[in-house]
């Protein structure tokens, strides 16, 4: 879905609202999910979860780096539910 668009020389704030489809850490970062395929999917890497869960409606924020033609990094990113 990505394919095509050039690398950029400048950072672009990106922010999305969707479901979480998946809620990971490492215990020093979280890594937070959302979009499935067929859609490129929008990886939010963050330092704390928020107590969100996967199916929750979330809006994430953070610096744009496309990882792939089907995958998006936001890092640093901070999320939150959209009545926050």
């Amino acid at each position: 879905m990505a394919d095509g668009i050039p690398e950029l020389e400048y950072r672009i704030d990106l922010s999305v609202a969707g479901r979480l489809t998946a809620v990971q850490t490492d215990q020093v970062l979280w890594y937070l999910v959302l979009c499935s395929p067929p859609d490129i999917r929008i990886m939010c890497v963050t330092y704390q979860s928020n107590g969100v869960a996967v199916g929750d409606r979330i809006i994430v924020r953070g610096g744009y780096r496309r990882r792939d033609a089907n995958h998006v990094l936001l890092d640093s990113c901070l999320a939150s539910r959209p009545e926050q």
